[in-house]
């Protein structure tokens, strides 16, 4: 029995105290902010890494566009040089196709002017091609000539059936290279139009 009265007396005692912890005087607690700064830092540091990160990818898609490499075009007497030399390496006058030769040779120096000039000689007759040569002043007044003896001797040739001697015909092609050298860009040129 005295252990059951210790047992009552101990769980009385024990809430007596619950009591008196209960109605204990305790300080005011401080005062509660109305946000918690710690989410606000948080959300900030997410949205500076995020604008790092734009920021990064954006620099480096910007720094690898100019690693394009932009081949310029060739200048067009280097083009015309090129295709003379093919015209010599197919030996038509050899094989009697002089008339094949000076179609194409006529066909070089009319594209060069194309390229070099931006006129549009390959579709044009050679009349209306000389007329408008007359009227453009991208050649001088022998140059001029020059064009029109050389398509003039060119057109005999493709058209009137008329067979140059082989003087005539390295006469020719010595015209067609000398227009290219006297019309070509020099480097001071180059350098302007740029």
């Amino acid at each position: 029995m005295m252990i059951s009265l210790l047992l009552s007396f101990s769980s009385a005692a024990a809430g007596v105290t619950e009591d008196i912890e209960k109605a204990d005087i305790r300080d005011i607690k401080g005062p509660v902010g109305l946000y918690n700064l710690t989410y606000l830092y948080l959300v900030l540091a997410i949205i500076v890494i995020i604008i790092i990160i734009v920021l990064i990818v954006r620099f480096l898609k910007k720094r690898k566009k100019p690693q394009e490499i932009i081949i310029p075009p060739r200048p067009a007497h280097e083009i015309a040089y090129e295709a003379l030399r093919e015209l010599m390496n197919r030996d038509y006058l050899k094989a009697g196709k002089v008339r094949e030769y000076y179609f194409e040779l006529s066909d070089i120096v009319r594209h060069y002017i194309e390229d070099r000039f931006q006129l549009k000689a390959p579709e044009m007759t050679t009349e209306e091609f000389l007329a408008t040569l007359k009227y453009s002043g991208v050649l001088n007044k022998e140059q001029k000539g020059d064009v029109r003896d050389f398509l003039s001797h060119c057109d005999m040739v493709k058209f009137a059936k008329y067979l140059p001697d082989q003087r005539e015909i390295e006469l020719s092609y010595d015209s067609a290279r000398r227009l290219i050298d006297g019309t070509k860009e020099t480097a001071v040129q180059e350098g302007t139009a740029k």
